[in-house]
């Protein structure tokens, strides 16, 4: 009697995928569906909710949740967690009267520590991390594919006077332009690094599509910062992957952009171009974007610093509480943030918080270049320059989960606790002789 011949495994449908990610850890579950709720439902009362359920798994749990890496692999957690403790420091100092404010801050960061030690836990499982990419890459696309037409056909808004926005969040009244850029430009990285690591070509055809879409979107959006990282990322890809790789996604941004600057020409029924006295006015969203010059930036990093008084500030910065909005009184626009993380960083932790964020950056960006060169994983490496870059000139912080433009915690903390983890986790289960260099 003959063996039976063997089964060939069914690759599980993404929906069951979903189930089986949800059953194996719900706490990471919870971390992973946080970016695709930014780009649907980015309400300031989430992180609040959003910590109090986890807290409660991570409790279920138990020390399940809490993985403690070998000693080579502390670097960034430990990093991590010092810059946050030092930017925390002064929480109890200074505090605006009343019991919200100090409870609601020790519940947002809370936030973020769950949020880093649920990505930490779940990097060490690739397949769930390419099940989430995905799922940020369609929740990118789908958004977009609605916003486009809703805003500028339905709701009857002029290209390129009028910036597009991600219509879905708030009812469908929209989310802010640059929210929305820096969005889509996150989830147009992931699948432009997606594509130059995918052999099927059926795959690569997808993400190529969604690539057009997003970058579509991102250039309607007329965010400087958020192309500046789509650059940055594309920069990062040159250097890391063959010409044949990156080519085509070169001809795609760049036949994307050129179609998106003609717009009112190509398509002058659906996209009018605002006119005043039968002139057009700024007749690209190129033209209408490097109008805005620096947006008023200069003058509130200037206001920032004028705030800041002798060298103890300096060093150690103005604290957790101090004012970083400015009113039109003092630079002629409402600025509700200090428009630059690092910034931020600098004006509320001095230099040394300053510092110790270089440290975690280089830390972190260690991680990912090594799995960057030998061609493991591109996208993390990507993604963190992306990210710094975007946020040189946008965002809040980066000491809290719930911020005003609510994107630093995709854009910053994803990209760098993720690719550390990943990398992690393959040297811990790579015996040591394969390996041929050191990484901290």
């Amino acid at each position: 009697m003959t063996d039976p011949s063997p089964r060939t495994l069914r690759q599980p449908s993404w929906w069951a995928e979903g189930v089986q990610f949800a059953r194996w850890d719900p706490f990471g579950f919870g971390v992973l569906t946080m970016p695709l709720l930014l780009f649907v439902m980015p309400l300031h009362w989430i992180p609040q909710a959003w910590v109090l359920c986890w807290t409660v798994v991570a409790l279920v749990k138990g020390g399940e949740l809490f993985h403690l890496p070998a000693r080579r692999g502390r670097a960034v957690p430990v990093l991590g967690m010092v810059f946050l403790g030092w930017m925390w420091s002064s929480v109890f100092y200074g505090v605006p009267q009343g019991w919200e404010a100090p409870v609601l801050a020790l519940f947002n960061g809370t936030a973020l520590v769950l949020f880093l030690l649920g990505v930490w836990r779940v990097a060490r499982r690739p397949s769930r991390l390419e099940w989430m990419l995905r799922g940020l890459i369609g929740t990118g696309v789908a958004t977009a594919v609605i916003s486009i037409p809703v805003y500028y056909l339905w709701r009857g808004h002029t290209l390129p006077e009028d910036r597009l926005e991600n219509v879905v969040p708030y009812g469908f009244h929209g989310l802010y332009a640059v929210n929305s850029g820096m969005l889509w430009a996150f989830a147009g990285v992931a699948a432009a690094a997606g594509y130059t690591q995918t052999e099927e070509v059926k795959r690569r055809t997808g993400l190529a599509v969604a690539l057009a879409v997003l970058v579509g979107a991102v250039f309607l959006t007329q965010t400087r910062g958020a192309l500046l990282g789509l650059g940055a990322a594309m920069v990062i890809l040159m250097l890391t992957r063959s010409m044949a790789r990156w080519m085509p996604l070169l001809g795609v941004i760049a036949v994307t952009g050129w179609s998106c600057q003609n717009l009112p020409v190509l398509l002058p029924q659906a996209f009018p171009a605002a006119t005043v006295a039968s002139q057009t006015l700024l007749a690209t969203p190129g033209d209408h974007m490097i109008s805005r010059a620096d947006s008023g930036r200069l003058q509130l990093y200037q206001e920032l610093w004028r705030r800041v008084e002798g060298a103890a500030e300096v060093m150690m910065g103005r604290g957790f509480w101090a004012r970083s909005t400015a009113e039109p009184v003092e630079i002629a626009w409402q600025a509700p943030h200090p428009h630059g993380a690092f910034i931020s960083t600098a004006y509320h932790g001095g230099l040394i918080g300053l510092g110790l964020l270089g440290l975690l950056i280089w830390a972190g960006a260690r991680r990912s270049i090594w799995l960057a060169v030998r061609g493991i994983d591109v996208r993390w490496l990507a993604f963190s320059a992306a990210g710094g870059a975007s946020l040189c000139f946008d965002g809040h912080t980066l000491a809290l989960l719930q911020t005003v433009p609510l994107f630093e915690p995709l854009l910053f903390w994803l990209p760098l606790i993720a690719g550390a983890s990943l990398a992690t986790k393959i040297m811990e289960d790579t015996p040591a002789g394969a390996l041929s260099e050191e990484v901290l």
